[in-house]
């Protein structure tokens, strides 16, 4: 059963070579700092993910990794194209169909797809910028279908711009 739901839009991206579909931009230096803070900061406060099912772009799968160097203990990171620019009707056909996971599990994708899934989920509509993150935790005996908004307890937002020293 799964303990915690966390969102997260990748990290800023690159758009220094115009020659790349939008599919096959990079995290440019601003966003490699801050998928990694956005993992320390997780788990700092406790949110250390297990699971992540993430979009399949680059720039999604490289804040993937640096999420899952920062994190203690192992993780899996499962890809699928279903979640490019996907809305929130996309990512939860596609949820509902995979068993649910265990521990804390992120779902990684774009916007305005994730901020949506934020509104969603939080019932809050967010600004959500590059690297946002936001953590929901399960309801004790609360509602059995993990997909339902009524599971979850809105517990943090983290923002890169919040981790800059």
């Amino acid at each position: 059963m799964l303990s915690h739901l966390l969102l997260m839009r990748h990290a800023k991206s690159s758009w220094s070579d115009g020659s790349l579909s939008d599919h096959e931009r990079p995290l440019n230096e601003r966003g490699k700092t801050a998928a990694t803070n956005v993992g320390a900061a997780l788990t700092a406060r406790g949110y250390a993910l297990d699971t992540i099912w993430s979009s399949d772009s680059k720039r999604t799968r490289e804040t993937a990794m640096r999420l899952i160097r920062v994190t203690p203990g192992a993780q899996t990171v499962n890809y699928t194209p279903d979640f490019y620019h996907a809305g929130v009707q996309d990512v939860l056909r596609v949820c509902g169909i995979t068993p649910e996971p265990d521990g804390a599990l992120m779902l990684l994708g774009h916007n305005p797809g994730w901020s949506d899934l934020h509104h969603y989920f939080t019932g809050q509509p967010h600004d959500y910028p590059t690297g946002a993150c936001t953590v929901l935790k399960r309801v004790p005996k609360g509602q059995s279908d993990w997909l339902d908004p009524k599971a979850w307890r809105f517990v943090d937002l983290i923002l890169p711009r919040d981790l800059e020293a």
